[in-house]
């Protein structure tokens, strides 16, 4: 394990202390701080290690404006004011956080801190696990040591809310059905540890997935078989009506109106056993919060839950070692009784094809495979949730740590689109996550016993989209806008009032600026200056709901997926998850997911029984097969040299249908192979790749997706488009809109055009691909469709040349 060098050890500790300095339980940091901090690092790597060095040293030489000295030298009083000057300051203020998160979370694991509170990090009691006989047919995909392939009626990928209801409904009506899984397999004596440790195991990239824009948004998931219903906190709402009548009214989606999706909601409650949160386990937090709302007058009590028999013990967020949390891993999952994941290549052949990959990596398969993305809307439509909490202080006992961490909720403004529910946190991680620091950080650590956390959501406006970045990696983009950062002003204020009103001496809002509320005049002046005030960075903003990215309407052109959740471009392959719904809710999704889910079983269903094979669409009728040639100028970017470089490509088209079907059928595909010259960039390069048309009324979009490797051998793309229109037919035609790519990198933009002296080779290169073969394509027996050269003459007595 790599470790901080003497002198940086010497910067540390000095930094820490004027952090955390010691309380009443708080220890003076030492070397054991340093040793926590560096076994925290290691989990990512060296370079968490080489990063965090690298933030210390500027930390350090941050105070020299401020003091004219290093933060490490100067006097502890002195040390300690300077560091809450630069936690206050807005060019510092989350560099600050990212410095000292770590030492915060090593001085709370401190064994006096724990034994003092009485608030162990992590689960309490001794965890044993029965092997169960469903597991023996779980087969992990780094033990396969030869490539395999299956047979099956249907490949369900992914075993989340989406997955395993559809994976179980299909099982139990004698379909064969092979269930795949990136994440690994837990049981309970896995989900026992401190809650990063669990958090590095359990959850997507450790729990660093999050979105980026105009500010960082955590969005933690899970990565396990049950996928984030292994770690969620087990709230299960039924789909608002008002949401289903959005739907019809929006999108077109009638069969879904308040009252239709019943039966399936019955259907999930019951396999995942929803009930009430008992009294027993709501504790200090719930007590509050109930006191507050009821003397405010607003609608407030437990919320529903998939966990009979909950012993409060506060770690549902990291898997429950009791299995008391009905998740798919233990509902649903072992029912399907099938399983596998990814390891060397396996190859499964099914009739159906059921993708509940989440809300990101739907997409980003989809975008990869260039699949059902006829509308352009596939990664479009990104919604989360978000959400924020406050802290607040009681001269009462509240021990939220030995309660369920979301248990309770406030109703009273779900139609304003805001819903509170508790989320407290582990001693370990409220620790690092408290944006306090020196003597009120300490101060709070040692009174932790007596802290309140509760927070709430919004339905907001905002929308994001996942993308591709470098590598092919999905990265989801979202910005949040003014009518939602005022609505999450006027959410913080209601919930501090709430607090106030069950006796709070002080409220922590996660939030810059307006951060220690205390009387109603510190939260009228959060309502009147706020709004302009605060923007989206200046707020504590997390979320756990993404939704929509694949979602589901009536008409191809604005959806992926249609009311039967199967895409509109591919038949038999279908979407059943997160990215389906098109969001947001307004509630906890995983009632819904599931229940969508359940519902679409019976469509996956019917093309099993239809005998559909999920491949390439083949076209009915003779397919074209032609030759292309572009050229024009595309302007670098700045960061690439600047100037203009001549971009030329030639390609044979093959497949896809002629013009008028495509049109008549919502669109066509052709795959493209040739070559490509980019001046100074890829001298004759071989690319490949797609030409898709995407017919809108009177206009169409052909749309050019071509990757190549420039002359070093890295990986570039070239997206084209051209937009014709009645009375501009021939201009549109000719016109490609050209964008050009590197590792991810926009590398140029410019315009290729068809020259019209190539209009006749064009029309001489059509051929027409044999039609017997191109019906025979529907069988694994087909042979490649045998090619037919057009007929000579000119080229109006040619109706497939002349389309």
């Amino acid at each position: 394990m790599t470790r901080l060098s003497p002198p940086e050890r010497f910067t540390f500790l000095r930094i820490a202390e004027a952090a955390t300095p010691p309380g009443e339980h708080v220890p003076l940091p030492d070397a054991r701080t340093i040793d926590n901090v560096e076994r925290l690092l290691s989990r990512f790597g060296p370079t968490g290690l080489h990063g965090y060095r690298a933030m210390l040293r500027a930390l350090d030489l941050a105070a020299i404006p401020l003091t004219g000295s290093r933060l490490s030298t100067l006097p502890p009083d002195r040390r300690e004011a300077t560091l809450v000057r630069l936690a206050q300051r807005e060019a510092t203020f989350w560099f600050v956080r990212a410095v000292t998160a770590p030492m915060k979370i090593a001085q709370a694991q401190a064994d006096e801190v724990e034994a003092a509170l009485g608030a162990s990090d992590g689960y309490r009691l001794p965890v044993t696990h029965e092997a169960h006989r469903w597991e023996a047919r779980i087969t992990d995909g780094g033990d396969l040591d030869a490539d395999e392939e299956i047979d099956a009626d249907v490949v369900v990928v992914g075993t989340g809310a989406g997955g395993a209801p559809v994976a179980r409904a299909l099982a139990a009506r004698g379909h064969a059905v092979v269930v795949l899984e990136a994440g690994r397999h837990f049981t309970r004596t896995d989900f026992v540890g401190r809650p990063l440790e669990q958090q590095a195991k359990l959850y997507e990239n450790g729990g660093a997935t999050g979105t980026l824009g105009n500010t960082v948004i955590p969005v933690p998931m899970g990565r396990t078989v049950g996928g984030s219903t292994t770690v969620n906190s087990g709230t299960c709402y039924r789909t608002p009506d008002s949401t289903l009548r959005r739907w019809q009214l929006e999108l077109g989606l009638h069969a879904l109106g308040p009252g239709s999706l019943e039966p399936y909601f019955e259907r999930v409650e019951t396999a995942i056993e929803v009930e009430e949160a008992q009294a027993n386990v709501l504790g200090g937090v719930a007590r509050v919060i109930g006191r507050g709302a009821e003397a405010l007058g607003y609608e407030h009590g437990p919320l529903r839950r998939n966990a009979p028999g909950c012993d409060g013990q506060a770690v549902c967020c990291f898997g429950c070692p009791t299995d008391a949390k009905r998740s798919t891993n233990v509902s649903y999952v072992p029912q399907a009784r099938a399983g596998g994941e990814g390891g060397v290549r396996l190859t499964v052949r099914a009739r159906a094809v059921v993708l509940a990959c989440g809300t990101m990596h739907t997409p980003s398969l989809l975008l990869r495979q260039r699949l059902a993305n006829g509308s352009d809307q596939v990664g479009r439509n990104l919604t989360i949730h978000p959400a924020s909490q406050q802290w607040a202080a009681f001269d009462e006992p509240i021990r939220g740590f030995e309660e369920i961490p979301q248990g309770y909720a406030v109703e009273e403004f779900a139609d304003q689109g805001i819903r509170f529910e508790g989320g407290f946190l582990p001693l370990s991680m409220a620790a690092g996550a408290l944006g306090q620091v020196g003597r009120q950080w300490t101060e709070l650590v040692d009174a932790f016993d007596r802290l309140a956390c509760f927070g709430f959501m919004i339905a907001e406006t905002s929308r994001g989209r996942v993308v591709l970045g470098p590598g092919g990696r999905p990265t989801m983009r979202y910005s949040v806008n003014d009518t939602d950062m005022r609505r999450i002003v006027q959410a913080h204020a209601i919930l501090a009032r709430i607090y106030l009103a069950g006796g709070a001496n002080v409220v922590y809002p996660g939030m810059q600026i307006f951060d220690r509320l205390g009387s109603e005049e510190d939260v009228a002046r959060l309502e009147r200056e706020g709004p302009g005030r605060l923007r989206p960075h200046h707020v504590d903003l997390t979320a756990y709901h993404p939704l929509g990215t694949c979602r589901m309407g009536a008409d191809p052109a604005r959806s992926v997926i249609g009311p039967t959740q199967e895409t509109w471009d591919v038949p038999g392959l279908f979407v059943c998850d997160g990215s389906a719904v098109p969001g947001p809710l307004g509630v906890n999704p995983q009632v819904t997911i599931m229940a969508l889910s359940e519902r679409a079983a019976q469509f996956v269903e019917r093309r099993v029984e239809e005998g559909a094979r999920v491949r390439a669409a083949v076209p009915e009728g003779p397919a074209v097969a032609f030759e292309e040639t572009m050229s024009g100028l595309c302007q670098l970017e700045p960061d690439e040299g600047g100037g203009s470089v001549d971009v030329s490509f030639t390609v044979r088209a093959v497949g896809g249908l002629s013009l008028e079907r495509a049109i008549r059928q919502r669109g066509g595909q052709w795959t493209l192979d040739g070559t490509i010259t980019v001046d100074g960039v890829a001298t004759e390069r071989p690319c490949r790749g797609l030409l898709v048309m995407r017919p809108l009324r009177r206009r169409a979009t052909l749309v050019y997706d071509l990757d190549f490797e420039d002359d070093d051998g890295t990986a570039c793309t070239l997206h084209g488009e051209k937009h014709t229109r009645l009375g501009s037919a021939l201009r549109g035609m000719t016109t490609l809109h050209t964008e050009l790519r590197r590792e991810g990198f926009r590398l140029g933009r410019g315009i290729l055009t068809f020259d019209l002296d190539d209009l006749s080779p064009w029309l001489a290169s059509f051929r027409l691909l044999a039609e017997a073969a191109a019906e025979g394509a529907g069988s694994d027996e087909s042979e490649p469709p045998e090619e037919t050269a057009a007929p000579e003459g000119p080229a109006a007595e040619r109706p497939d040349a002349a389309e």
